[in-house]
């Protein structure tokens, strides 16, 4: 390969100055590599700056004091939540006017290429290019929801006297105001309207459509470190962290267009992972289906330690569990159908040279009542050690008959003797020699 070869031809350089904006933004087409008419991108401009319209109105009646801080932030939620309703409906209206029977649409990317005739600014082939819709209904209320939710949450998240207040400077506080909604703006395109095609991407096809949740999801996760501050008071570092991830929410499309930020069924696969591993004592799973199972179960047997009363309860629980989850359980599906299919002749499967029969059965729980058996002795003979202290001997005491007291090195004990009364006894402190 010579110097003079570029690193990307004609047709890569055309396509990727079509889809690297588009990856930036969240989902506008603002090339689409043949003649539209202009109101396919003013459309597509009007929807992204929607929710800065709607942010702005909480904004501005928060600033001239006619409204709370909290209730400018509901009435901008409310408003993006009814503008969400409104797009999926047109969405869905235009999909029933223009469908035909066919398998689940899955995306193609190849469909980019094609070309689109529009009749007019309002027709269903118009809205249905900018608003692709949603699959299933869940997700349409749930994007929906979520769409009112990052709006309101946003407003407050980016108030003028807040931002103010956390950097002490009016010209930085409108900066900040001012790039942060177009990071917002990017966010709920991509959850509302369209998704754009990300650069970090785990699965080939979006079945269930979890991709518009990406963006949202980090841009939750900044606003909940500013909830914790706003909550929590005044922390210092609580604060620091919050103005840097202030500036760090400005590049926040830079980030997702780089693919630097790992997408959502990733990140939650990885957590669940992490913390199996590191969090229960588990293992890594080969399978997805595996670790969400066996995540499953043992955050259940984890939490249901706090509801067993007796303390030998909670020691014969965890160690009956903690050995069930150590066996490797996926042969016992095995041998449960070559037990029910005696016509068949399948030897159950077999794990490092370990086939699972009758008699590993039987080894199994022999091992399993040995272990609780251990356990249930060693808890009831080794005694539990103090940790408390010891009270300190008092030095005046009283007694019910007549004694006499030893003084300590610290002080000498005079004791006056009643018969047949109580005797009182006080200590008097020595005195050093000088």
């Amino acid at each position: 390969m010579g110097p003079d070869v570029p690193l990307l031809n004609e047709y890569k350089q055309e396509f990727f100055w079509k889809r690297f904006p588009q990856t930036v933004l969240g989902g506008p087409r603002f090339k689409l590599g043949y003649c539209a008419p202009p109101y396919i991108y003013v459309n597509q401009i009007i929807l992204f700056l929607t929710p800065w319209v709607f942010g702005g109105v909480g904004t501005l009646l928060y600033q001239l004091q006619l409204l709370e801080d909290y209730y400018a932030a509901a009435l901008s939620g409310g408003l993006m939540l009814g503008a969400a309703v409104v797009l999926q409906a047109l969405a869905a209206c235009a999909v029933r006017k223009t469908a035909t029977v066919q398998r689940l649409h899955t995306p193609n990317i190849l469909a980019d290429e094609e070309e689109v005739e529009f009749a007019s600014c309002t027709s269903s082939e118009t809205i249905k290019f900018i608003i692709p819709g949603k699959k299933f209904v869940l997700n349409t209320v749930l994007h929906s929801v979520l769409a009112g939710t990052l709006c309101g949450l946003g407003t407050w998240y980016l108030l003028l006297n807040r931002l103010t207040a956390l950097y002490g400077n009016t010209g930085v506080a409108v900066l900040i105001f001012v790039l942060s909604w177009v990071t917002l703006c990017i966010g709920e395109y991509s959850l509302i309207v369209n998704t754009a095609t990300e650069t970090a991407t785990f699965q080939a096809q979006d079945t269930y459509e979890i991709t518009p949740l990406t963006r949202p999801l980090y841009i939750f996760a900044f606003i909940a470190v500013d909830l914790a501050q706003r909550f929590a008071g005044p922390v210092p570092e609580l604060q620091q962290t919050n103005q840097v991830l202030h500036v760090l929410f400005l590049f926040l499309p830079l980030l997702w267009a780089l693919g630097m930020l790992s997408p959502l069924d990733a990140l939650l696969l990885w957590g669940m992972e992490q913390v199996l591993v590191f969090g229960l004592g588990g293992s890594p799973m080969s399978t997805n289906v595996r670790l969400l199972g066996m995540f499953s179960v043992s955050v259940c047997a984890a939490v249901s330690v706090f509801f067993i009363p007796s303390t030998l309860g909670v020691v014969l629980f965890t160690v009956a569990m903690g050995f069930l989850l150590s066996l490797d359980l996926s042969q016992v599906g095995a041998l449960l159908r070559s037990c029910g299919a005696p016509g068949s002749r399948s030897e159950p499967s077999r794990a490092l040279g370990w086939r699972l029969g009758g008699k590993e059965l039987l080894l199994y729980l022999s091992l399993l009542l040995a272990a609780m058996a251990e356990a249930a002795l060693l808890h009831h003979f080794l005694p539990l050690p103090e940790t408390g202290p010891r009270a300190p001997r008092p030095c005046s005491a009283t007694s019910s008959s007549p004694s006499s007291l030893s003084a300590g090195p610290s002080g000498r004990c005079k004791a006056s003797t009643f018969s047949g009364e109580s005797s009182t006894t006080r200590c008097t402190p020595r005195r050093r020699p000088a």
